[in-house]
């Protein structure tokens, strides 16, 4: 069972224009053959189908909500794009030339298994997907350790809520409302799942179980950590686009030094 998402017609165009800043977009580049059928797996309102059809490239979205599927098709009716389940892709073995799937595989209450085994069973011997989930990065570690025990650390310093938004906008055990660990996927999961939150090891490991190989295995999209843990005091977020503030970029800065400290996402290039 996977997580359907719900997407606002009047983001569709926001959309196509933030993937030419997207961290994700120079590895979709640099894999993602010129020739052959691209797959973008659970492609919501279908930006990259956009993207890189108009870069002549032959992509084909799937996307599990049907509302979602006859909007793109009343906005851009061009675009290849069909209502289906990524963990039961409805394509033939090893005819898929690359595959495209960022923020989805997350969304399944019981593990990435399923898709991940349907993307590697398409994709054809030799080529690549580009898949992201949501890094349970080190701060978010800790703050999950300190929820817990049902200890807010900024509590322990007696500052007060002012200073618990200022670091937070919400408390530290709801940073990412819905958003489970994976490590604790064996536990009772209640009607508030969203997604899981992979360490590096557990995204790698869970690839590397299914058959795929992996190539590259980055950190990205850290100014979107900023903003996700530390809020708009730092980062404002319009437009489908993060704008830091000074404070903001210094924090990135000085996170970024520490590999998965921070970031929103963990990108791998995995190879079949």
């Amino acid at each position: 069972m996977s997580v359907a998402f719900r997407w606002n017609e009047e983001d569709f165009n926001d959309l196509v224009r933030s993937c030419d800043r997207d961290p994700s977009t120079p590895y979709i580049l640099n894999y993602m053959p010129s020739g052959g059928k691209i797959l973008e797996a659970g492609c919501g309102l279908a930006r990259y189908v956009e993207f890189l059809s108009k870069r002549g490239i032959d992509i084909v979205g799937i996307e599990l909500n049907q509302n979602t599927v006859d909007t793109v098709r009343k906005l851009a009716p061009w675009l290849d794009v069909r209502q289906g389940d990524v963990s039961r892709l409805p394509f033939e073995d090893n005819s898929i030339s690359g595959i495209i799937s960022l923020g989805v595989i997350e969304h399944f209450i019981e593990g990435p298994g399923r898709p991940l085994m349907e993307m590697l069973r398409v994709l054809r011997p030799g080529y690549y997907a580009v898949i992201t989930v949501p890094s349970f990065n080190y701060i978010r570690r800790i703050k999950y350790k300190f929820s817990n025990y049902h200890i807010h650390p900024i509590k322990l310093l007696k500052a007060g809520d002012k200073v618990c938004r200022l670091l937070s906008e919400k408390p530290l055990r709801k940073s990412i409302p819905g958003s489970i660990p994976y490590k604790d996927k064996n536990r009772s999961v209640s009607d508030r799942f969203f997604e899981y939150l992979f360490t590096q090891q557990e995204f790698e490991q869970e690839l590397r179980r299914v058959g795929f190989t992996i190539v590259e295995s980055v950190p990205i999209a850290l100014i979107d950590g900023i903003y996700h843990e530390f809020g708009k005091t730092f980062v404002s977020f319009s437009n489908w686009s993060f704008h830091p503030n000074i404070f903001g970029k210094l924090l990135n800065y000085i996170f970024g030094k520490i590999p998965f400290c921070h970031n929103h996402m963990h990108l791998c290039v995995a190879k079949k």
